[in-house]
């Protein structure tokens, strides 16, 4: 019996490992899986087109037009499906299971944001942070959806 929980210790801070590894070596801290319509991304005073494949980092904002939906993965697994005509920042991510650091905000000013969160919600549910203008979602490894007008 020892040996079975040592051999899932083992197997788990592997796991640990091979995500901080991974997310360490991915840039940004999420991906654009998707983008219909005019997605834009303003970062540092710019605004870029969103397309698949993107890299997103903390400090962006994401902008949605009339009609339009963007799906983005962040590096510790999370999904966000944004609606039309929204606004969502990413106020911070930070992910390095090894050193057990999390971080994760995200603000949404306006639309709609059906959101599945991933190891941070899992690892430190605490840490997770889903701010609208009337308040803060937090989290226990849950799925959501808000609509902020």
């Amino acid at each position: 019996m020892k040996r079975l929980r040592q051999g899932w210790l083992a197997a788990l801070l592997v796991v640990l490992l091979a995500c901080s590894l991974a997310a360490a070596a991915a840039p940004g801290v999420a991906i654009v899986k998707s983008a219909e319509g005019r997605v834009e991304v303003k970062r540092s005073g710019e605004l870029l087109k969103a397309a698949a494949g993107d890299h997103l980092e903390e400090g962006d904002l994401l902008l949605t037009g009339s009609g339009s939906r963007a799906g983005i993965i962040f590096h510790d697994g999370s999904t966000l499906n944004l609606g039309e005509k929204s606004l969502l920042r990413i106020k911070a991510f930070i992910f390095v299971p090894v050193e057990k650091k999390f971080d994760f905000r995200l603000r949404l000013e306006e639309g709609t944001a059906l959101f599945e969160s991933g190891k941070i919600g899992k690892l430190a549910p605490q840490n997770f942070k889903f701010e609208i203008p009337e308040g803060t979602i937090g989290i226990r490894g849950t799925r959501f959806l808000v609509e902020v007008k």
